[in-house]
């Protein structure tokens, strides 16, 4: 009856057979731990997916409510608290392990040619992965979260050419979070960046498959080894730890939720995300007419490079 359910689903499907392939793919020889960020990278964004899911049933996207729901959230739903941990921490998790996989690509010189497009959608898929924490930061609509996002709107508005554009796109006048901000920020968060992210998601891994798993200096002349079982298996252990240390992290380490946002809080000191400090830092050394230089110009010549 098995044999009898598969076939009938290879036939209307062709399921079975890309089920079939994609475990006995190929693999170098040289193949190991080493290669184990990318299904880890691949497994956070799941994660980040189905808890943003569950945290979008119960999130007002509208100022003011939104802190209210957040906090709802936190002390009324059951398990909201350590969902909204998964969620918060594992943004950061998702960070190190795209930032890991690229460092990972880059030493084993996994970006050569046939594999450039291979590489230049890895590092898309970073910058949309940095553009979701930019976007998710002001939904939980606390101090921290409103006055971080006044300074990346002031950011944004630097650049001569197209700066100002980019702030009405965002629904911002003269670098101020209100409504309008609020739900395009959500909009970006919620639709536009998960729609382009699993598409990107699944370039990326139409490319690997296409050109394969690029092999260590001279082991283009070894036998090749089937994906399954040890790369499974290895790629299962390190999934399973990564997600072992992000719920005792989310278990034991409450996501952050200050005041609630108050636009006439001028005191407040601004601090982003860790993974934005370094923009923040710079910041520093580049003040007046320079500010540009530091908030703009060197970031983009480094994504370029």
């Amino acid at each position: 009856m098995l044999r009898q359910a598969l076939d009938w689903i290879e036939d209307r499907t062709g399921l079975v057979s890309l089920v079939e392939g994609f475990f006995e793919e190929e693999i170098p020889a040289s193949s190991g731990w080493h290669q184990v960020f990318g299904s880890m990278a691949l497994f956070a964004l799941s994660i980040q997916f189905l808890t943003g899911i569950l945290l979008a049933f119960n999130h007002s996207p509208q100022p003011v409510e939104a802190w209210y729901s957040v906090r709802y959230i936190m002390n009324e739903v059951t398990g909201g608290a350590l969902v909204r941990g998964l969620h918060h921490w594992g943004a950061s998790m998702m960070v190190i392990l795209v930032g890991v996989h690229l460092v990972q690509v880059v030493i084993w010189g996994a970006y050569k040619k046939p594999r450039e497009a291979t590489w230049l959608v890895g590092v898309v898929l970073l910058m949309l992965t940095l553009a979701f924490g930019l976007t998710g930061y002001l939904l939980n609509w606390d101090n921290r979260a409103y006055w971080a996002t006044v300074v990346t709107l002031q950011i944004m508005s630097l650049p001569p050419i197209g700066g100002q554009e980019l702030l009405q796109a965002l629904g911002s006048e003269g670098g101020r979070v209100g409504a309008v901000t609020f739900q395009r920020f959500y909009a970006l968060h919620v639709i536009l960046l998960p729609a382009a992210t699993a598409a990107m998601a699944a370039l990326h891994l139409f490319l690997v498959r296409k050109h394969g798993v690029a092999p260590q200096p001279g082991d283009e002349s070894k036998p090749k080894k089937k994906f399954w079982p040890e790369q499974v298996f290895k790629d299962s252990v390190a999934i399973f730890a990564a997600f072992a240390i992000l719920f005792f992290v989310a278990a034991t380490i409450e996501a952050p939720l200050g005041k609630m946002a108050d636009p006439n809080d001028t005191s407040f000191v601004p601090r982003p995300e860790w993974y934005f400090l370094f923009l923040f830092q710079t910041l520093k050394f580049f003040e007046g007419p320079l500010e540009i230089v530091g908030a703009v110009i060197l970031p983009t010549i480094a994504m370029l490079l």
